[in-house]
């Protein structure tokens, strides 16, 4: 059938969470969900997710670590100039 576009729609169904949590967590909890323009669940399952959950867009655990490891400690310049510089270090051209 071409020229037919079909979508699925996929349903995850929510379920309620009682949570025990220090009043000033929650303050403070509170505050970054309307900071970020989120509910206080949207955050919570944020969390969870990016914590416990498998490879997402290819994102890894061992990447996520890595992340921003190297700030301050390599020159901030274009791609093809820190690429240069490394040739001439690595083999002296």
């Amino acid at each position: 059938m071409e020229g037919n576009t079909y979508f699925i729609k996929i349903v995850r169904m929510k379920t309620k969470l009682t949570l025990s949590i220090d009043k000033t967590v929650l303050a403070k909890a509170k505050k970054a969900a309307k900071k970020e323009n989120k509910s206080l669940s949207e955050l919570v399952e944020v969390y969870f997710k990016k914590k416990y959950t498998s490879v997402k867009n290819g994102e890894t655990p061992i990447t996520d670590s890595l992340t921003g490891i190297l700030k301050g400690k390599v020159p901030d310049l274009p791609y093809k100039e820190l690429r240069d510089l490394m040739y001439r270090d690595k083999y002296g051209v």
